[in-house]
């Protein structure tokens, strides 16, 4: 994979916690935020896909959602209000 260089700018805190994981972890910090911005759009993906799913067969209910959390052994976090991306 390439890579390329970057300047983003962070909240002090983000880029202190994400500094301790990555030293923590004994890492480079850059492979800390690259792995959280990869996390963040696979995550895009999944509220693409989920959208497209509810307009074909309707939403899901609360129960089928915690369910299928269960199944992934994932923790359920209810839906938000709106699945646009801020």
């Amino acid at each position: 994979m390439s890579t390329d260089r970057v300047t983003v700018s962070l909240p002090t805190e983000v880029r202190q916690a994400a500094q301790q994981v990555a030293e923590d972890a004994g890492v480079p910090f850059s492979s800390v935020v690259a792995s959280a911005l990869e996390a963040w759009l696979r995550g895009r993906l999944v509220d693409v896909w989920l959208a497209e799913h509810e307009a074909e067969f309707g939403r899901f209910d609360e129960a089928e959602l915690q369910r299928i959390a269960a199944e992934a052994r994932v923790a359920y976090l209810p839906p938000p209000r709106s699945r646009r991306v801020s």
